[in-house]
């Protein structure tokens, strides 16, 4: 079932559906199967540290410990930066109405590169998405939001608008950042050799641009 998320346009709240749309379901995917001399189905399994013992697929992961080699839980820890200053944290989307505030420019839009795109729509079945922020996207306006799943130190850009048929996007991106730089003096590109006018028509004679 497609998680939800609530917006807060104008005042008036309304619900959508977020369906993940990744390359699988676009282009489809093809699973490579590797079977034993036996023809059975061969299962993936991971070699522990003492070259012996096999664990089968699933039967690991990741946690956290402290210094004492306790067990911790994630949810009791606190983010801090490299000073140990406790950072500000930021919780689910999912959690809260996201307001739909701040229109942006194709040209900021395009300063993103997109890494998740989701497809919105009415969460409930009879339901609606708000018509007058649908007009809006229709007529080509583009709001920003910011959009964390599982809440955590920061929220990501991200952009809902909709396409020429009419289907409503959240795109969740990550913005550009671009660094220009130059020299400190620019370059000479002319010639240092001084040329007196004969010189100079006798060595633009000898230039051939057949070969451009």
């Amino acid at each position: 079932m497609a998680r939800s998320l609530e917006f807060d346009f104008e005042g008036r709240k309304f619900a959508c559906s977020i369906t993940k749309v990744d390359r699988k379901k676009l282009y489809g995917a093809v699973d490579i199967e590797t079977i034993d001399v036996d023809g059975d189905r061969c299962e993936l399994a991971s070699l522990a540290r003492d070259g012996k013992t096999l664990i089968p697929f699933g039967g690991t992961a990741a946690g956290y410990v402290n210094p004492d080699g306790e067990w911790v839980f994630r949810k009791d820890l606190t983010p801090v930066n490299l000073d140990g200053d406790v950072l500000e944290t930021v919780e689910s989307s999912f959690d809260s109405p996201s307001g739909l505030v701040n229109t942006v420019s194709i040209e900021e839009f395009l300063n993103h590169s997109v890494r998740l795109v989701y497809r919105l729509d009415a969460a409930e079945e009879g339901g609606a998405i708000d018509p007058a922020f649908v007009k809006r996207l229709a007529s080509g306006e583009i709001y920003r939001t910011e959009f964390s799943y599982r809440g955590g130190v920061q929220a990501d850009p991200a952009f809902i608008m909709a396409g020429q048929d009419g289907v409503i996007w959240l795109l969740i991106t990550a913005e550009n950042r671009i660094d220009f730089v130059n020299l400190e003096q620019a370059a000479v590109c002319a010639s240092t050799v001084e040329l007196d006018d004969a010189e100079e028509e006798e060595e633009l004679d000898e230039l051939s641009f057949d070969v451009l």
